[in-house]
């Protein structure tokens, strides 16, 4: 069942492939090594991909130039899309669904269904390319050799190493685990101490773990942790910002709530001596991103949409607005701006709606890049030196597209139409008899005045230079008339194609005695209909037609994470993998689940903002056959940030719980709540925050 999965998921998309043509010139977005044997060898990708939602096209920017360098139509894919390549493909990831076209021969295959439906962490190094859906945990590996990967909880943000190893951090088993580029599942060689917080960064392309919650770092291999080098005097919280990458060997560091930025020296061998932090002020603003080039820094606030760059010392270098979508664009209230560190090692911030990056050089200087394509004149002549030949208007560009240019856009005329007219004067040698063209051109003379009743005075001037177009205008209103022919076409698009079906609801797990019991109701299956389900656990899938499945041989004592899916089939016959409910249980142990509670009241955990009432409830706390009279501690988080400090609540003779806690308003956020204790974590279910 499994193998089936991954290959209506990844290996049906030929189904779905269809030939793109290119808008400008063929794209030059990687080194091809034309002539070369690249048996075995990675290409460094160069430049960065961006997709502009509002005009459906992906663009290729050369991050030397600092010029869109190609682009193409990819029309649909909505907002919000990151955008990653290898060195032979690229890759769209909308919300929900990864579209892929090959750079050599842009054949745009899928899209193909995403294993999650959130906007995804996007990653690049020589010969690899990942998604990584964090709050899912879910984890999909792009290119040559790719592998999907199923959610297993929140997961820190990732890093990838130069030889395309991904490391990632997850929150609720508190394991750092690591996939290479060849590899097809995780391994996870470390954990990090129970009740640490922390995040994963490079130096000298050597993983490191930043222990916030000890003050330390940690060097990370695939055999565990090394080196570990203390930081005392720097102040670090569960709410500092660590950059992925270091800058000149130091791993920065911004603590939000002082707006500052500290660099802190990591020595990677035991016989370099480590230099004092640095601590910088920065800018007021409220930064949820950092990313570094190695010799350069850049920041983002998105509230305000201001881009911050810094030296290698932290010393500011430029604050500049990033650009707001136009008015023609249609973005997500989700989405924001991104920051993002290509494999080049050069930074870009794309804006909302893709409309504009903003290339970061290493001395902080910011270059802004509209993402459109070449102006028209540009076009006209680059099709010009084709047109002379008779028979090279047909193969892309029809020759009504040139001529009916300068009809529509009349006074700009005069440049262009010595350029347009070799097409014309290869028909005229047919014309040269003057009488015959008069006598051609009598009869528009009677029509002219009734379509656009000219002053009486101009007739005969105006007539001779509108006789030839109107002798060629019953040629270019024909392609004008069968354009409305096609479109419907086009319009039965939207009639209802079946979606994926949403997460299972109400899925609960009850332990037993080697085994867990899971329970969940049927979901919306958005047009699909009903095959099975599928229950995974890092192993092979079942499936069972049933809403109860009992996962029987597990360890006791063991904490395990269970996925359920709907599958459903499309009217095509297309099989549709739906989104995964999570759920975490130990046999032998109690369970432990969340609910959307009351309208919340004010109290010591109310945060919600002014203005938020209405959809400021409480989150109901469920807990199960937990050890009795037993401290735990639960700790809430939305969309992977924790949202409250922990509370330690004590349960009952049984081990059970019951209360409502943590205040909460984040409409549209994906909510969960960790237990920390004895035989713990135990991460509840997750839910979409819903409104009112």
């Amino acid at each position: 069942m499994r193998e089936f999965l991954r290959q209506e998921a990844w290996r049906s998309r030929a189904a779905l492939a269809a030939v793109v043509t290119v808008c400008m010139v063929a794209m030059t977005l990687a080194v091809t090594g034309a002539g070369a044997d690249t048996t075995g060898m990675k290409f460094l990708q160069t430049g960065h991909l961006i997709y502009n939602s509002t005009l459906g096209t992906v663009f290729h920017i050369d991050g030397g130039t600092k010029a869109v360098d190609g682009q193409l139509p990819v029309p649909g894919l909505g907002s919000g899309v990151r955008t990653v390549q290898t060195d032979k493909q690229g890759f769209m990831l909308a919300r929900g669904s990864i579209t892929e076209f090959g750079k050599s021969d842009l054949k745009v295959e899928g899209p193909v269904k995403a294993p999650s439906d959130e906007q995804p962490a996007a990653l690049e190094a020589p010969g690899a390319a990942y998604a990584v859906y964090r709050e899912a945990g879910a984890i999909a590996r792009l290119g040559e050799d790719p592998v999907t990967l199923p959610g297993s909880g929140a997961l820190g943000p990732p890093v990838v190493t130069a030889d395309g190893t991904l490391w990632v951090h997850r929150l609720a088993s508190r394991e750092l685990c690591r996939l290479p580029l060849t590899a097809d599942r995780l391994s996870c060689p470390a954990e990090v101490a129970g009740g640490h917080t922390g995040a994963l960064a490079v130096v000298s392309d050597q993983v490191v773990f930043v222990d916030t919650t000890a003050r330390e770092l940690r060097v990370v291999g695939a055999d565990g942790f090394g080196r570990t080098v203390p930081v005392p005097g720097v102040a670090m919280t569960p709410a500092s910002i660590v950059a992925p990458y270091d800058v000149n060997g130091r791993i920065a560091i911004v603590d939000p709530e002082r707006n500052e930025l500290r660099l802190v020296d990591a020595p990677m061998r035991g016989d370099q001596e480590t230099a004092a932090p640095v601590t910088r002020k920065l800018p007021p603003g409220k930064y949820s991103q950092i990313a570094s080039s190695g010799r350069g820094l850049a920041l983002i606030d998105p509230d305000s949409g201001t881009l911050v760059t810094l030296d290698a010392e932290g010393k500011e270098r430029s604050v500049t607005r990033i650009p707001r979508p136009s008015g023609k664009a249609e973005p997500d209230p989700r989405d924001r701006p991104t920051l993002f560190r290509g494999a080049d090692k050069r930074l870009y911030v794309d804006s909302v709606a893709g409309e504009h990056s903003m290339v970061v050089d290493d001395d902080g200087e910011v270059t802004e890049v509209e993402a459109v394509g070449p102006s028209e004149p540009e076009k006209t002549e680059r099709t010009q030196p084709s047109k002379p030949r008779p028979t090279t208007p047909p193969p892309s560009i029809p020759p009504s597209t040139p001529r009916s240019t300068p009809r529509s856009t009349p006074p700009s005329v005069p440049p262009s139409t010595p350029t347009s007219r070799p097409p014309r004067t290869v028909e005229r040698p047919e014309n040269t008899d003057r009488p015959d063209e008069n006598e051609r051109t009598a009869p528009p003379r009677t029509e002219r005045p009734r379509r656009t009743t000219p002053p009486p005075s101009r007739p005969t001037t105006t007539r001779p230079t509108t006789t030839r177009p109107t002798t060629t205008r019953p040629t270019t209103t024909r392609p004008t008339t069968t354009r409305p022919t096609t479109r419907p076409t086009t319009k039965p698009k939207p009639p209802v194609k079946a979606s994926p079906a949403a997460a299972p609801p109400g899925l609960r797990a009850t332990p037993g005695d080697n085994k867990v019991t899971l329970t969940w109701r049927r979901p919306n299956l958005n047009g699909g209909t009903f095959v099975s389900y599928s229950v995974s656990q890092d192993s092979d899938p079942e499936t069972t037609g049933s809403t109860t499945y009992t996962w029987d041989g597990l360890e006791n004592g063991r904490s395990y994470t269970f996925q359920v899916r709907a599958v459903t089939r499309g009217s095509d016959g297309e099989l549709l993998i739906g989104v995964a409910a999570t759920i975490t249980a130990t046999p032998g142990a109690g369970t432990f689940s969340i609910s959307h509670g009351p309208q919340a009241d004010d109290g010591p955990d109310s945060n919600c903002p002014e203005g938020t009432e209405a959809d400021c409830h409480y989150i109901m706390l469920r807990v199960r056959n937990f050890e009795p009279n037993t401290d735990y501690t639960f700790r809430a988080y939305s969309n992977g940030k924790q949202i409250h400090s922990g509370y330690t609540l004590t349960t009952d003779d049984n081990g059970d719980l019951d209360q409502k806690k943590f205040h909460n308003s984040r409409v549209g956020e994906t909510v969960y709540v960790v237990a920390s204790g004895p035989g713990g974590p135990y991460r509840s279910n997750s839910f979409v925050w819903p409104a009112g």
